[in-house]
């Protein structure tokens, strides 16, 4: 018999531990999310690596297609023609559900460097804001791509 009301019990917390009252929705950060239309998702990214500025309160994550992947990781510095770079770039927002953490909020940037062929073999864009507006200031792009290319990999499993 008091073997029945322990199972009873266990039985009664498993199931109490298994109904959700939170809102899904609630925890989506919709404010951090890139625009459909910009087709982010297709490029077939991976991240190399994250990193925060804390003077500026943002936070950053720099993604790249295969070949962006391996350049990075090899670390020689060279350039390789169908390299992609995407740097995007949030405003930080204290985390509600979670104590002292830090979350992406509103989208500031995405930064684009891709390498071709030719005399323009590495090209730039910038795009700003929430929907993502082409930038037309050129004057410190050599300094991004810079930036961008000398960043070190994550270490990766």
């Amino acid at each position: 018999m008091k073997s029945a009301y322990i199972l009873l019990a266990f039985t009664a917390i498993m199931l109490a531990a298994c109904t959700s009252t939170t809102n899904n929705t609630a925890l989506m950060n919709d404010a951090a999310s890139l625009p459909l239309s910009f087709n982010f998702g297709k490029m077939g990214f991976k991240v190399i690596t994250s990193f925060i500025n804390k003077k500026q309160g943002t936070m950053s994550t720099l993604y790249g297609n295969e070949l962006a992947l391996k350049a990075a990781a090899a670390g020689t510095g060279t350039v390789t023609t169908g390299e992609v770079f995407a740097l995007v770039t949030w405003k930080q927002q204290a985390d509600d559900h979670w104590f002292g953490a830090k979350i992406p909020s509103n989208l500031l940037s995405v930064e684009y460097v891709k390498t071709g062929v030719g005399s323009n073999r590495i090209s730039y864009q910038k795009f700003e804001g929430k929907d993502l507006t082409l930038s037309t200031d050129t004057s410190n792009n050599q300094i991004r791509i810079k930036y961008i290319f000398d960043q070190k990999p994550s270490v990766m499993p």
